[in-house]
């Protein structure tokens, strides 16, 4: 799951990350678990799919559908367990450049309701999702901490924190630090939009937390970004991400077993 605060850049590296491992042979699920950001299907250069919630028959039908009988039952679930990725709804998927991108759902309505089930959903699926070797899913979390409190992180092998020179980055680190701790989840952070004036006091400011990359400020991404365009960023930015996620082992989560 790649978190943080809000404009820190987590579509952008959730983009990049999406990319590169595609290029190395591996099958990519991006899940757009943001119910604010309209844009990823953008970055991604994906056409937008049918929303999930939309397709489970909006909030009346998700009420139905994530009730325990529902989804205990194999013959009438609509989200099966274990859940694989052919199992999600062809309807649910677009694809660019052999990355799919999933939908959880959007607030697109006044009045319609909070973000809760939408959690509810993001929550449900990946507790359920089981990838083969060859298969990883990258989460774009909505901004902030939400998700913690609402566990959908539970269902994650490691959390990867997006902090930018800013003094509300620094005080969400901490938290999801403490957070996912208590969680028994591996967090790492990515330093984003650093200078070399920077770089130092950023690192020096996370107190020895596990920065496991520091991506310089990138005038063709953020123009990219700016105009909604697919993003074309190098890939040597985020080289020691993808060692970090294709070399960690997962810690023995008591807390969620």
């Amino acid at each position: 799951m790649i978190c943080g605060k809000g404009g820190s850049g987590k579509s952008t590296l959730t983009t990049l990350l999406a990319r590169e491992l595609n290029q190395r042979g591996k099958t990519v699920l991006v899940v757009d678990a943001d119910e604010s950001n309209l844009c990823l299907h953008r970055l991604l250069g994906a056409r937008m799919p049918d929303i999930l919630m939309d397709a489970m028959g909006g909030r009346k039908g998700v009420k139905e559908k994530l009730t325990p009988s529902a989804l205990q039952n194999p013959e009438t679930a609509f989200l099966k367990d274990p859940l694989t990725l052919a199992d999600i709804p062809a309807a649910c998927l677009a694809e660019a450049d052999g990355i799919k991108l999933l939908v959880v759902g959007k607030i697109q309505r006044f009045g319609e309701g909070c973000a809760c089930m939408i959690g509810n959903i993001s929550k449900t699926v990946l507790s359920r999702l089981r990838e083969t070797a060859n298969e990883v899913v990258l989460i774009d979390a909505e901004a902030g901490l939400e998700h913690f409190g609402r566990r959908v992180d539970a269902g994650c092998d490691l959390i990867l924190c997006v902090v930018d020179p800013s003094y509300e980055s620094f005080a969400l680190a901490d938290n999801v630090q403490r957070m996912a701790g208590a969680a028994g989840i591996e967090v790492a952070y990515v330093l984003n939009k650093v200078n070399d004036a920077i770089r130092e006091t950023m690192t020096t400011r996370l107190d020895a937390k596990p920065v496991v990359a520091s991506i310089p400020h990138d005038e063709t991404l953020f123009t990219q970004s700016f105009n909604g365009e697919a993003l074309d960023g190098n890939p040597t930015a985020v080289e020691p991400i993808i060692h970090h996620i294709e070399t960690f082992k997962k810690p023995i989560n008591f807390n969620v077993l």
